[in-house]
């Protein structure tokens, strides 16, 4: 158990074995780098040890400055550009989320999933890092480097302390005093397994739902519920992901692509892609070229 305050949190499940942190890095940019739309499935956390930078984040524009600290949720389009030679150097974190849970025991002993809170928030998450935080970024960083059980442990740890410190400091939990039981369903995450294993290929509502044996309506529910998306959205921008992953790692030619991530022929992949992105996948690839 961690308390803080008078508030009591179970740091349940960290399984040794999970890795909830995909990634942890110092990164430098400068020159007006620009890094296009783009969207990811985990959520991001962005650090400014110096310098700033512009992000684009669903429909709203921000400062990020030195000792700000981004919180991006999954499957927000995004991107970031500087707008100085000046060099900025930041903290950049994935995190995969969704199997972490970090329950709080309210006055009323219901127990809530903190974890969701990440996606119910509409674009960003923006806060001045304290020391704490700060030191719990750089511990990460330090004990992502080293691949030992006992070094991904501790990046479990520092993580869950860092989302318990950043809930404290903002007094999120407010948020949750007249919520239920908020634990991610279990369908919800058969179905994002389902999407992985299958979003190539032609996906409908009721496939998903009739792998899991129950009715389409209810997981549409449950799935919106959970992510603020419905299941279609949620496809597609996982589709316009592996399209953009794709793009940075092969040489696949754009028919190739829109066939394999299962957008069809290439101008439905072209008109889907510059709908969430704000530009044709043509022009983005040109931009992964020049950064």
């Amino acid at each position: 158990m961690i308390k803080v305050d008078n508030e009591i949190f179970s740091d349940t499940l960290i399984n040794i074995n999970k890795k909830y942190i995909i990634s942890a890095t110092i990164q430098e940019r400068e020159n007006y780098y620009t890094f296009p739309r783009h969207t990811h499935r985990s959520v991001e956390i962005y650090y400014f040890i110096e310098g700033s930078c512009k992000m684009d984040i669903g429909d709203e524009v921000i400062d990020a400055n030195k000792g700000h600290i981004i919180i991006i949720p999954p499957n927000i389009v995004h991107s970031f550009y500087l707008e100085t030679k000046e060099k900025t150097k930041f903290i950049h974190i994935h995190i995969d989320v969704n199997e972490l849970e970090l329950l709080l025991t309210m006055d009323n002993n219901i127990k809530i999933n903190l974890i969701p809170i990440i996606f119910s928030i509409k674009y960003h998450y923006r806060i001045v890092a304290d020391n704490n935080l700060k030191s719990l970024l750089y511990s990460i960083i330090k004990e992502k480097n080293d691949t030992s059980i006992i070094s991904r442990t501790l990046c479990n740890l520092y993580l869950i302390e860092f989302i318990i410190n950043v809930i404290k400091k903002e007094d999120i939990t407010s948020l949750f005093s007249n919520f239920k039981n908020t634990i991610t369903p279990r369908y919800v995450l058969l179905s994002f397994e389902y999407i992985e294993n299958h979003y190539s290929e032609k996906v409908l509502i009721s496939d998903i739902s009739e792998s899991l044996n129950i009715s389409s309506r209810y997981l549409s529910k449950l799935f919106y519920k959970a992510t603020n998306l419905t299941i279609f959205q949620y496809l597609t921008l996982y589709r316009v992901n592996k399209a953009i992953n794709l793009m940075l790692t092969t040489n696949e030619s754009l028919t190739d692509i829109s066939l394999n991530v299962g957008l069809g022929d290439v101008q439905h992949f072209s008109k889907v892609f510059k709908n969430i992105i704000g530009i044709n996948p043509r022009k983005y690839k040109q931009l992964l070229l020049e950064s």
